[in-house]
């Protein structure tokens, strides 16, 4: 009978401790989500955001794309803000933005910037490569 109990008494800590790994792995997850990209990792990305708030951060380059962020505490706006200061900076004109793209001119070239918010704190750009290099 002793057996008994305690295997039960095993199995429901086995139970419980398989349990909370599970919460743990989500949370984990929701709070720190996939990064678009692989050459970073996402401690890297929040150092260099934490480091850097209130502009937006070259992050890396891949794929002929350059990742840029904006955060912490970030809102798409006021990121959004600062990306189309630093890309008119460059001679683009701000054309409109549809959803999470944003629409730029320069003379006869069109260029789409894309942006997704990352973990809800930071914003990240998709553009392309070069075009925020001095």
């Amino acid at each position: 009978m002793g057996m008994n109990k305690r295997a039960k008494v095993l199995f429901l800590l086995l139970f419980f401790l398989g349990l909370c790994f599970i919460m743990i792995a989500y949370v984990s997850l929701i709070w720190h989500p996939a990064l678009p990209f692989e050459s970073k990792s996402k401690r890297e990305v929040t150092e260099l955001l934490g480091e850097n708030t209130g502009t937006i951060v070259k992050l890396t380059t891949e794929e002929n794309v350059d990742w840029y962020g904006y955060g912490p505490q970030a809102n798409e706006a006021s990121a959004a803000d600062a990306m189309k200061r630093a890309v008119t900076e460059k001679g683009w004109t701000f054309i409109q933005q549809e959803g999470a793209g944003y629409f730029f001119e320069r003379g006869k070239e069109k260029m789409i910037i894309t942006s997704q918010m990352w973990t809800g704190n930071y914003v990240l750009f998709r553009i392309p490569a070069g075009v925020l290099e001095p």
